[in-house]
C-alpha cells in the first residue's frame, strides 16, 4: 500500500482545501517480482499544487542498504547494485499533461511522448539516493507506473505487475512498457548524452478540477 505522511492525508481530507502538498513512498518490485528487501527499490514522491493550479511531481529513488547484483538465475553476487535511471508513463502529449522545458534533477532528462518521462542521474549506489526528479504539469493527479533500471539484474525495477504505482498527471496513464521497451527507451535516451555511451481522494480531487 502507498504510505502517506499524516499531515497530507488530512489536507487531502478537506475538501475545501484547493491548494496542497501530498507526499508517500512506492515500492518498485525487482525483474523477478520481489516487492521486499534489498532488491527492492522505493521511489519517494511529492505532488504539490500552487497558487496558479500548477501541480509540480517530484520523485527520488532510494537505493535500499545491501542491494547486489544478481545472476541471470536470481542467485546473488558480491557486487553492489547501482541504478542510474528512472521514468515514469504518461501521455505527454496531451494537453497540460507536461509543460514544456519543467523537466528538472538528473545529469539528462527525455520527454518520450506518449510513452512519458525519462531520467538518467549519476549511479546511486545501495544506502543512497538520487536527487530530486521533477515535472510541472497542469493537470490533477492520479495512479500511474514507474519504471528504474541499470545493466543488471535485478534491474529493472517496475510498478507492474508485482510493484506500486506512483502519481502522475490526471487520468492520462499508458500500460507500462516492457521491459525490452523500457530498456530500449532508456537507451536511445542515453545516446543523446554528448560524448556518453488510499490515492481515490487524489482522483476524485482530479475530477473536480476538471469539471471546475
Amino acid at each position: 500500500m502507498l504510505i502517506f505522511a499524516a499531515a497530507s492525508a488530512c489536507m487531502l481530507a478537506n475538501s475545501s482545501a484547493q491548494i496542497f502538498p501530498e507526499s508517500g513512498t512506492s515500492v518498485l518490485a525487482d525483474s523477478f517480482g520481489t516487492v521486499t528487501g534489498p532488491e527492492a527499490l522505493t521511489v519517494s514522491w511529492s505532488v504539490v499544487e500552487n497558487a496558479s493550479d500548477i501541480y509540480t511531481y517530484t520523485y527520488t529513488v532510494n537505493n535500499p542498504v545491501g542491494d547486489v547484483a544478481l545472476n541471470n538465475d536470481g542467485t546473488p553476487t558480491i557486487r553492489p547494485e547501482i541504478v542510474d535511471a528512472f521514468s515514469v508513463a504518461f501521455d505527454t502529449t496531451v494537453s497540460g499533461a507536461y509543460l514544456t522545458g519543467s523537466q528538472t534533477g538528473g545529469q539528462f532528462g527525455a520527454n518520450n511522448g506518449t510513452a512519458g518521462l525519462f531520467w538518467y542521474f549519476t549511479a546511486v549506489n545501495p544506502g543512497n539516493s538520487s536527487g530530486p526528479l521533477s515535472f510541472e504539469s497542469d493537470l490533477p493527479p492520479t495512479l500511474g507506473n514507474a519504471n528504474a533500471l541499470n545493466q543488471n539484474p535485478p534491474s529493472p525495477w517496475s510498478s507492474s505487475p508485482d510493484g506500486q504505482q506512483v502519481p502522475v498527471p490526471g487520468n492520462v496513464t499508458v500500460p507500462a512498457p516492457e521491459p525490452t521497451t523500457t530498456t530500449l527507451l532508456a537507451l536511445t535516451a542515453l545516446l543523446l548524452l554528448p560524448f556518453r555511451s488510499t490515492i481515490f481522494q487524489f482522483i476524485r480531487k482530479g475530477e473536480k478540477a476538471r469539471s471546475s
